[in-house]
């Protein structure tokens, strides 16, 4: 019965991909983008709000064919998953003194009870739950995090028709496990619902000896222009 119940959530997700193939080897220590199917042109990229306190977001943004720095996203195997990141600082400003945090990074990631979250995880945090046992949680501040995401497309040479899940979302019940889909609202912005019909992604994979790490940096993200159709959101 144990195993019954610890296979159900693979069982679900497996039958929730419509046999999709499980791309996440192929996409491990890669730096890629995510282009809307829905909106050809328009890939994943941040957005800072401007409150009392600053905060970052996923938006659509606009990149047509160009590459733009801000659609690029790092990924690494997280156990036996993914996770996206950008780094936290711009290589252009680091000075000596700050040589020791030059490889920190942004994540975007679900927290247990507030939702999609883009921020700093600690690498060493990081490592050490990679290198955990299974029911291991890592957590930042006081919130327990879900940084790891897969990713199914139609076929994994092609990247064309893939959906980017998370097995947790919002937790609305104590230890309840979740299944949702990256999607992109007609708003602009970019998050995880459970029963997303819109989830459809086309990866790209970029080579990264020809990207200067600048490009991965905050300020090259926050720079880019949300387009005129998406302007509304701002």
């Amino acid at each position: 019965m144990k195993k019954l119940l610890f296979l159900l959530p693979i069982l679900c997700i497996q039958f929730a991909q419509g046999g999709q193939q499980n791309c996440n080897s192929e996409l491990a220590d890669k730096i890629v983008s995510f282009e809307s199917n829905n909106w050809p042109g328009y890939q994943v990229g941040l957005y800072e709000t401007r409150t009392k306190v600053a905060t970052l977001l996923l938006s659509l943004v606009w990149a047509g064919q160009a590459l733009r720095p801000g659609t690029l996203w790092m990924t690494e195997q997280c156990r036996d998953q993914l996770c996206f990141s950008r780094y936290k600082y711009d290589a252009r400003e680091m000075g000596d003194y700050y040589k020791n945090i030059v490889d920190e990074k942004n994540y975007f990631y679900m927290q247990r009870f507030g939702g999609l979250t883009v921020d700093l995880v600690w690498s060493h945090d990081l490592d050490d739950w990679k290198n955990a046992k299974p029911s291991e949680k890592i957590r930042v501040g006081l919130q327990t995090i879900f940084p790891g995401f897969d990713v199914f497309c139609d076929k994994c040479d092609r990247l064309k028709y893939c959906t980017v899940v998370t097995k947790k979302k919002n937790i609305d019940r104590w230890n309840r496990d979740k299944i949702g889909k990256m999607m992109a609202t007609s708003d602009g912005w970019v998050q995880f619902e459970e029963f997303s019909q819109n989830e459809n992604w086309t990866i790209k994979v970029h080579d990264k000896n020809k990207i200067p790490d600048w490009y991965l940096g905050p300020n090259c993200a926050l720079s880019v222009n949300i387009s005129s159709v998406m302007s509304f959101i701002v």
